[in-house]
């Protein structure tokens, strides 16, 4: 069950790995068609139709935020002793620990291994991230002494996930979806996970194995050690059970996010270190989510 479950999302990231390797495609127009479309209405599609409770979409969110409150307060001694000369790579440490692959990764393991209810958990899981991204990581990523609340509500209002949230949310206070818009945002949102894993091995094709230094060796275990034991503990405390601990354990296990380096590129961070750790991280994970998977008896 295992080797179903994980094998096939690594090997469509394989194909992405050739895709850029050997044809040299740029991965560039499938990220914004990912970023613009197919992920917004994935998003919009599983919100507005998923079969969650309102107590537990509650607990989803309220683990979802801790979990990444704690990882970011974990982070910030830990960056300091690491570089404390460096306040471009102290940000990204911050950043590869704190956000994980919870959507390119995330979402096709846990329909592949624990069903659709779990993979509507992972979805809640992604939107609480996405928002989280465009707030707390942008203030990692531009902090310079002080916040910027303009600059942070500028940029949750150019990401198109915090508009499909919203929309979800209104259409399920509303009733049942148009039959017209549920299979339109379906046809959409089921092109999503295929493209985004493909993408993740696109990106993982640019990354250079003899770039990477024990430091980034170090963060990659870090991040997949400290989120998973983080996702057990919080799980626990909040009284998740059944299907629902086991989606938040999952997604609170998988390696660091894109979003991370996305971060370190666009604010001219140490990328270097950023690509790295996400190297690390994902290969690692073939074992670290086998391990998970076997735990939750998945």
């Amino acid at each position: 069950m295992i080797v179903d479950a994980l094998l096939p999302v690594f090997l469509v990231m394989g194909v992405g790995w050739l895709l850029r390797r050997g044809l040299r495609l740029e991965s560039e127009p499938l990220a914004k068609l990912t970023f613009w479309c197919l992920s917004p209405a994935l998003i919009f599609h599983s919100l507005s139709t998923a079969r969650l409770t309102g107590e537990v979409l509650v607990l989803v969110v309220g683990v979802t935020v801790v979990y990444h409150i704690a990882l970011l307060l974990i982070s910030i001694p830990l960056r300091r002793w690491l570089f404390p000369d460096d306040a471009g790579a102290r940000a990204v440490t911050s950043l590869v620990l704190m956000f994980g692959n919870c959507g390119n990764l995330g979402l096709p393991v846990l329909m592949l291994a624990l069903g659709r209810e779990a993979f509507d958990v992972g979805v809640v899981f992604l939107a609480t991230n996405t928002v989280l991204v465009a707030t707390l990581g942008i203030a990692v990523a531009t902090w310079n002494g002080r916040l910027s609340p303009k600059g942070i509500a500028t940029s949750v209002i150019r990401v198109p996930w915090t508009y499909a949230v919203l929309a979800a949310v209104l259409f399920r206070s509303l009733g049942a979806l148009p039959l017209w818009l549920e299979q339109s945002t379906g046809l959409l949102g089921s092109g999503a996970i295929p493209v985004m894993v493909v993408l993740l091995g696109m990106q993982l094709a640019d990354v250079r194995p003899r770039a990477v230094g024990a430091r980034a060796v170090w963060l990659g275990v870090l991040r997949l050690l400290l989120g998973s034991g983080l996702a057990w503990g919080l799980t626990a405390a909040f009284g998740a059970t059944g299907v629902v601990r086991s989606a938040l354990i999952v997604e609170g296990s998988v390696p660091t996010a894109v979003n991370s380096l996305i971060l370190s590129l666009q604010y001219r961070l140490r990328s270097d270190l950023a690509a790295s750790v996400l190297l690390v991280s994902t290969v690692l994970s073939v074992l670290t989510l086998s391990l998970t998977l076997a735990l939750l008896g998945a």
